[in-house]
């Protein structure tokens, strides 16, 4: 066998493997599917209504000064409601604090230069995570802006939501929804929506191509980034790298330097 079939059996069989609750999975299944992503909207929010007008996987969000964010899942609804969705594998902490920083980026793209504030737009953070961070058991948690005297809402039309991922209540659209999240098989899931979704980047030739590239382009950039650590270890110029890792990797220089700003953050 060679190595290039080597390599190509190896990516089937991890594909076979892969979640929605891995986030590179998650932004290929809900990237521009507005039927899916109205889907897990309306379960979370107990609506029936959301109509979601567009959906975008991995829209990255540049801090002019600060740290950038890349959100998993971004979506905006026929009101003009924005969305962040997220998935959350493993308990790294400040997730409250993480979900705090993702709702202000969403603010810095979404109110036009020159708007008043009146023009901020509803918008919610909703992080699913695989174990119960909150560690009460409950299925779900919306947080909104509240008054510690009088309980009153601000009015900031904030919204930061946690859904359990230990939630095995399968009586519930919301316990049905964590299940399928946690599902490798198309034919174990619940919803056919999000089966269908899961079983062409599994079983057709396109989905599978597809998620191929996603690996390789993965495994480019693992290869990238650590050249730049090692090269910045030994006291290479940033100017110098750029140069090395467009020459070496086949990149364009804005590609490169975009590497470097994200090795500098």
């Amino acid at each position: 066998m060679s190595n290039g079939d080597y390599m190509y059996e190896s990516d089937l069989e991890r594909i076979s493997k892969l979640r929605i609750f891995d986030d590179d999975f998650l932004k290929e299944v809900f990237d521009g599917d507005c039927e899916s992503t109205e889907l897990v909207l309306n379960i979370v929010l107990g609506r029936e209504d959301i109509k979601v007008k567009s959906v975008i996987g991995q829209r990255e969000i540049k801090g002019i000064e600060g740290h950038s964010v890349k959100l998993d899942i971004m979506a905006e609804d026929s009101d003009g409601k924005a969305y962040d969705i997220e998935v959350q594998r493993q308990d790294k902490g400040f997730l409250p604090l993480r979900a705090r920083y993702n709702s202000s980026m969403m603010d810095t793209v979404l109110l036009p230069a020159g708007a008043g504030y009146d023009k901020l737009i509803p918008t919610y953070v909703i992080f699913f995570t695989e174990s119960d961070t909150i560690g009460d058991n409950l299925p779900l948690h919306h947080y909104a802006m509240r008054d510690v005297n009088t309980n009153d809402f601000l009015g900031d039309e904030r919204h930061i939501i946690f859904v359990n991922g230990n939630n095995k209540d399968k009586s519930t659209p919301l316990g049905k929804l964590v299940h399928d999240f946690k599902c490798a098989s198309a034919d174990d899931m619940y919803y056919p929506t999000l089966a269908n979704r899961v079983r062409h980047f599994k079983e057709s030739e396109g989905g599978i191509a597809q998620m191929c590239k996603l690996l390789e382009d993965m495994r480019n950039e693992a290869l990238i980034v650590g050249y730049i650590e090692a090269a910045r270890y030994y006291g290479a110029t940033d100017d110098v790298i750029a140069k090395d890792i467009v020459n070496k990797y086949g990149i364009t220089d804005e590609q490169a330097r975009n590497y470097m700003l994200k090795k500098s953050a």
